[in-house]
Order: C-alpha cells, then sequence, then structure tokens
C-alpha cells in the first residue's frame, strides 16, 4: 500500500496541487509534524513518533517540498502519511457527527479530556485521528527537558488500542439504537456498535463531573459478561426480557470500550 502510495503522492505534487495520499482502510492515528525546520523531515523525528505507538503522520500541505522525501522515510519506518491544509479542533457536540477524519489540538483539550472526545468520534465513524501539538519545529511529543507531553500518554494509549483492534473497528458499523433513562446526564453519549460476529458498546463523558446513568439495550444483545478494550475488567449488566440494562459509572472526560461476542 505504501508504495504505491508514494507514486501517487510523487504524481500529485508534481503539478502542485496538494493531496491526502493514504486513506487507511483501519484507524489510524497519526501526528501533525511540520519538520524539523519546518519543512524538512528527518527520519529520527518519525521513528520517536512510531515508537510512541502512532501509526501515521500528517504534514502540512504549505510544504509540499518535504512532502516526498517525509514519504520515502516514513515508508521505511512504517508510518502512514497524510497531507491537509490545517487542522480544525473537534469539539465534544461535533463528535457526535464526525467526519471520518478528525483532528486534536491539544492546547484546546487538557489530558484528561482526550479519552471521552476521540472514543466518541471512533464510536461515531472516525476512523483517522490527527493530534497536532502545534510544533512548528519537532515532534511535539516532548518538553525542553526530554520529558513526554501530557497529551502525549492519553493519545498513545488511544493509537495502541485501536492497532490492537484494528480489525475489529474496521469491522465495526452502527449497532441498535440504546436508551438512556431520563434524567440523560449533561455530556454523556453512549453508542452500540456490532460486526457479524460482537457487539461493542462505547460510553464517553464530556462534562467536567463524575455521572452514573442507565442505558436499556435491545434485546438482541446478551447481558452475559463484557470485556474493556481499554483495561481488560469485566461488566455484567441486569438481564430483562425486553434487553439488558446498564447502570454505568463515569468520571469527567473518562471513556468506556466494552465488546461482547455474540
Amino acid at each position: 500500500m505504501l508504495s504505491s502510495c508514494f507514486l501517487a503522492v510523487a504524481a500529485l505534487l508534481a503539478d502542485g496541487r496538494p493531496t491526502t495520499p493514504w486513506a487507511p482502510a483501519e484507524p489510524v492515528v497519526s501526528v501533525w509534524y511540520r519538520g524539523s525546520p519546518a519543512g524538512t523531515p528527518r527520519e529520527d523525528d518519525l521513528a520517536a513518533i512510531r515508537a510512541q505507538g502512532f501509526t501515521g503522520v500528517t504534514w502540512p500541505a504549505s510544504q509540499p517540498s518535504g512532502a516526498g522525501d517525509l514519504l520515502k522515510m516514513a515508508v521505511r519506518i512504517g508510518l502512514g502519511v497524510s497531507i491537509h491544509a490545517a487542522p480544525v479542533h473537534l469539539t465534544p457536540p461535533a463528535a457526535l457527527t464526525p467526519p471520518e477524519r478528525i483532528d486534536i489540538v491539544v492546547s484546546r483539550v487538557t489530558p484528561g479530556q482526550i479519552p471521552a472526545l476521540v472514543w466518541r468520534a471512533v464510536g461515531r465513524g472516525a476512523r483517522a485521528i490527527a493530534f497536532d501539538p502545534e510544533a512548528a519545529s519537532g515532534t511535539g511529543l516532548t518538553d525542553a527537558s526530554g520529558r513526554p507531553r501530557p497529551w502525549v500518554a492519553p493519545a498513545a494509549a488511544i493509537a495502541r488500542n485501536l492497532t490492537f483492534n484494528a480489525r475489529l473497528f474496521y469491522d465495526v458499523r452502527a449497532g441498535p439504537s440504546v436508551a438512556l433513562q431520563a434524567p440523560t446526564p449533561a455530556g454523556v453519549d453512549v453508542v452500540l456498535l456490532e460486526t457479524a460476529r460482537a457487539w461493542v458498546l462505547v460510553s464517553t463523558n464530556t462534562s467536567a463531573v463524575s455521572i452514573k446513568g442507565v442505558v436499556d439495550l435491545p434485546p438482541a444483545v446478551a447481558p452475559a459478561l463484557w470485556t474493556s478494550l481499554l483495561d481488560g475488567a469485566d461488566m455484567s449488566m441486569l438481564s430483562r426480557p425486553s434487553g439488558p440494562q446498564w447502570t454505568f459509572r463515569l468520571g469527567p472526560g473518562e471513556a468506556g470500550v466494552w465488546a461482547i461476542d455474540k
């Protein structure tokens, strides 16, 4: 895939038109990267991004001269490349109806808000997530002392999880609707997804307070033990003839991602 991607980007950059050379079928989590210095990619930077678990880089269309070298380096490192004009930061309301590709500008969220915001978008169909550290030069992963910046840990955790569960999220589609019992807590979203063999339940809390909610699921869903894709914990539901009922708690910015075989 990446070899043909290079040919495509080389041809399109020849006439100066920006493009998105690689639209991965499986989820990808990338970092906006502008070079070191700006416009000049460095393989060591790409290796550092890959080492954190990210699977792509997003390059600004305003620097077309460096894109060819970037793609050659990315092929060697094992990263995907996309090219875009500028990041458009995702807000919690927009995460309910996201495009397939989203941007998170890290200065506009706290690290604790990242899980809920990103998993909400993934549960609603986003498959390419680009974190922008707004670094004019370098990776933006570390501070002046070389320590990882606070946003890196939650972002990298999502990247690794989506990489490990790539086949599941490639196959997943919207499932039947679920019913949040009133009063519906502000900032809470619960969505049911499915594949031919599994159910996936994504719950998120983008509010600043801890919440408790109750969700009614359709009868086709099993009330047996679900497994968290985030930490491996088990979760059970109340079994009823009308369908399972799930009582859940989420802290500020938290997400829950659960799965069970059909």
